[in-house]
């Protein structure tokens, strides 16, 4: 099977690596692919022996719910292509569409999302937008259960209103209808023809709430439920359990006992969940605690007031050939000093102002720089740092932030 290697500099701007296509990397190249169901135990342990195998072992869960494969050459990565295929993994293509880690098991939805999500998938490919559309574009079809997409960077989302749907354009509510497919088409095929690079936020600047939302009968906007997927989380007969993965990272060798002792304890599937997480289930209650309690021995995540999960970091150097420094030995250090200082601030170490961790704003991001680290409040990657100090000096001027923030 034939596999092209692609350098971030060839791929056009904001695209992404794929399983045909891999990125190159600091450490190799970077293998993306997003599963169209939930993974068997099998599978997952599997998909952990291929990255073992064919990369250096280590596998990676995005903010979007996405499976990353590092350190593959070019021979390696065509045998993990072949490799996903005889474990009879699914892979999504085309279109962006995006539904919770739990869609179709939870309890609280008011919708199947996976229904809605797979007609819309269908009509897109017959119009033929994924190749017109940018390429980070997606769509987030929120059926009102209890694992919400609230803090995803969506381009349209599709939500219960009543009887309805309501329809969002870059978080802004544009209202509701009873036939969401041919709304969100209409949307798409006008950011289509608005640019090939544009996102739905540039179309609602130009054209306005009003204007986009012609046709539509008025809705009030939806409330946010937050999409956090570490803990517990009821299904209609027992438990998912959320083990989050520090920084979104996880060896084979883990992920392989993982998936062995979920068997053990009666799961039957693995599902990646946006927020760098996997969903667990189904568990009774003693099955639930039993891999907590292993989770945690192994390092990582049950509970969702751990400060890890309020770290957010990027490979960082040697990893990526873009950073400027070691990042997440800082990063650990970080979450330390945030278990008794700043307490609800969210910190963002970023290698280099592309800021692939947060795209979005954090209370406090430390971004590599050319000249040094900056130290930037209350914003992004990109934006102007407050401060700019030596990376030697780095991890004290941020614990001296922290001390001055305490409270």
């Amino acid at each position: 099977m034939s596999v092209a290697a692609t350098s971030p500099e060839a791929l056009p701007r904001g695209a992404c690596p794929t399983l045909p296509a891999p990125m190159a990397t600091g450490d190799g190249l970077l293998a993306r692919l997003a599963p169209a169901e939930a993974l068997t135990p099998a599978q997952a342990a599997g998909l952990a022996a291929l990255a073992r195998d064919c990369g250096n072992g280590i596998l990676e869960v995005t903010a979007r719910g996405k499976l990353q494969v590092r350190g593959l050459d070019p021979a390696g990565a065509g045998r993990l292509a072949e490799g996903v295929g005889a474990l009879r993994i699914a892979v999504r293509e085309g279109l962006g569409i995006e539904t919770s880690a739990l869609a179709g098991r939870d309890p609280a939805e008011v919708f199947d999302p996976r229904l809605l999500a797979a007609a819309l998938a269908e009509a897109a490919a017959a119009a033929g937008l994924a190749a017109r559309l940018a390429p980070k574009v997606s769509i987030g079809i929120d059926g009102g259960g209890g694992l919400g997409l609230a803090g995803r960077d969506l381009d349209i989302a599709v939500s219960p209103a009543g009887a309805e749907f309501r329809i969002e354009a870059a978080g802004m509510t544009l209202g509701r209808t009873p036939a969401p497919v041919p709304a969100v088409l209409a949307l798409l095929e006008r950011l289509a023809a608005f640019g090939p690079r544009a996102r739905m936020r540039d179309l609602v600047a130009a054209e306005g709430e009003g204007a986009l939302g012609a046709g539509l009968q008025p809705a009030d906007p939806r409330e946010a439920v937050p999409g956090e997927p570490v803990g517990r989380h009821m299904l209609a007969s027992g438990w998912a359990l959320g083990v989050g993965l520090p920084f979104g990272q996880i060896e084979a060798e883990t992920l392989e006992a993982l998936a062995d002792t979920a068997a053990q304890r009666g799961a039957t599937f693995i599902e990646p969940a946006g927020g760098r997480a996997l969903l667990i289930g189904a568990l009774d209650d003693g099955g639930a605690d039993g891999l907590a309690d292993w989770a945690t021995a192994a390092g990582l995540i049950v509970d969702a007031g751990d400060p890890l999960r309020r770290v957010e970091a990027c490979p960082g150097a040697p990893a990526c050939g873009a950073a400027r420094f070691a990042t997440r030995g800082l990063a650990r250090e970080l979450a330390r000093d945030l278990a008794g200082l700043a307490k609800g601030r969210s910190v963002h170490v970023s290698g280099c102002v592309k800021g692939c961790a947060h795209p979005g704003r954090a209370g406090l991001t430390i971004v590599g720089l050319d000249e040094g680290a900056g130290i930037v409040i209350e914003g992004t990657a990109r934006d102007m740092p407050a401060r700019i100090v030596r990376f030697d000096e780095l991890a004290s001027a941020v614990r001296g932030f922290l001390e001055s923030s305490r409270g």
